[in-house]
C-alpha cells in the first residue's frame, strides 16, 4: 500500500503529477534515520544509484540544507535546486521550485520538483521506503507536453522505480 505524503507546492505551480514507488527494507524501522542517509549522500553516492545522475552537491547557509542535481529523465535534462523542507529519522522532504528542465535537451523549462522520502515499519525486522518525485507544471500546456515527452509519465515513473530501489538497498547496506 502506498503512503499519502503531503505536498509543498508554491503558488505558481497548479498542475502537477506525483508518482510513488514502495520497497521493503530488512531492517528494523529504529535502525534507520533517513535525515543522516541523505545529509550525508554524496556524488558518489548519487551516480550509483541510476545511470541517468550525472551530478549532486549539497551545501548548508543560514542553517539550511541545500542540494543541486543534475539528471537525464528519457529525453530531458534537469538541473534542480532543492530546499530541505523538513527531515526526520523517518520523512524527508525537498522542494525545488524553479528546476531547469530542457525538453528534448534543447528548450529550457522552469517546474517545482518535490521530493519525498517515508520510512515505514512492517514489522520488527523490516521496514518500506516509500520514495516520491513529483513536477508541477506553470500551465497545462507545458504538462501536456511534458506527458507526451515522457517527462510527465513514462520515463519519470520508470526512473522512479530504479532509484527508489537503488535507494532502498543503499539504506539496508548503510545501516546494517
Amino acid at each position: 500500500m502506498k503512503n499519502k505524503i503531503e505536498n509543498h507546492p508554491p503558488v505558481a505551480f497548479k498542475k502537477g503529477s506525483r508518482f510513488f514507488e514502495t520497497f521493503p527494507i530488512n531492517l528494523p524501522f529504529e535502525k534507520i534515520d533517513l535525515r543522516q542517509w541523505f545529509i550525508t549522500m554524496n556524488d558518489e553516492d548519487y551516480r550509483s544509484y541510476s545511470p541517468a545522475h550525472k551530478a549532486l552537491g549539497s551545501y548548508e547557509s543560514e542553517g539550511k540544507f541545500y542540494m543541486i542535481n543534475v539528471e537525464n529523465v528519457g529525453t530531458d535534462l534537469i538541473i534542480q535546486n532543492y530546499e530541505l523542507k523538513s527531515a526526520s529519522s523517518d520523512r524527508v522532504i525537498l522542494y525545488s521550485a524553479r528546476s531547469k528542465a530542457f525538453i528534448m535537451r534543447w528548450f529550457p523549462v522552469f517546474v517545482g520538483v518535490p521530493w519525498e522520502f517515508t520510512l515505514t515499519r512492517v514489522s520488527a525486522t523490516r521496514s518500506n521506503l516509500t520514495c516520491m518525485i513529483g513536477v508541477d507544471y506553470p500551465n497545462v500546456v507545458l504538462r501536456i507536453a511534458a506527458w507526451f515527452n515522457g517527462l510527465g509519465g513514462l520515463f519519470l515513473k520508470n526512473h522512479l522505480r530504479k532509484e527508489a530501489e537503488a535507494f532502498a538497498l543503499d539504506i539496508q547496506k548503510k545501516f546494517r
